[in-house]
């Protein structure tokens, strides 16, 4: 799977809006790594889907994230910092290595925005993600 850094904003899967921006604060609703209806992966992490492979899924998600704030807000020269973020991790039975995944987020965040991608972090395994994905990314983030 290719990770870009110029992701597209993907179209919700349903009645919400990508972003909410309050008070300074964008919330981003949960990203899917996927390319319009395409998912770039699916399946377990830790049965269908390996370490390496959803840690770029969650690189994807990330720049999702980014992408959909930078619109919401104007550009991602707005971006203040990444306050918090919270990844979603469909594990298969016994897969305990969701922070691992969540690294991929984390270091492209940083990759990305520098300092400004410094942030508090929750892995969180689940049995199951809306259309069989790997991970489901979401953000909170100051703007300006």
């Amino acid at each position: 799977m290719s990770t870009n850094s110029s992701a597209d904003l993907n179209r919700p899967g349903g009645n919400y809006v990508p972003v909410i921006i309050h008070n300074g604060l964008a919330y981003v609703s949960g990203q899917l790594p996927r390319r319009g209806e395409d998912l770039l992966c699916s399946g377990k992490v830790g049965a269908d889907v390996d370490v390496k492979a959803a840690q770029e899924a969650a690189a994807f998600c990330v720049d999702l994230c980014i992408a959909a704030v930078s619109h919401a807000a104007g550009g991602e020269e707005k971006i203040v910092q990444v306050l918090k973020v919270v990844g979603y991790v469909a594990s298969a039975p016994g897969f305990i290595q969701q922070s691992q995944v969540m690294n991929g987020a984390s270091d492209r965040l940083i990759e990305r925005l520098g300092e400004r991608g410094r942030h508090a972090r929750t892995s969180i395994g689940v049995a199951e993600l809306p259309r069989g994905a790997p991970i489901e990314l979401e953000m909170v983030v100051a703007v300006r």
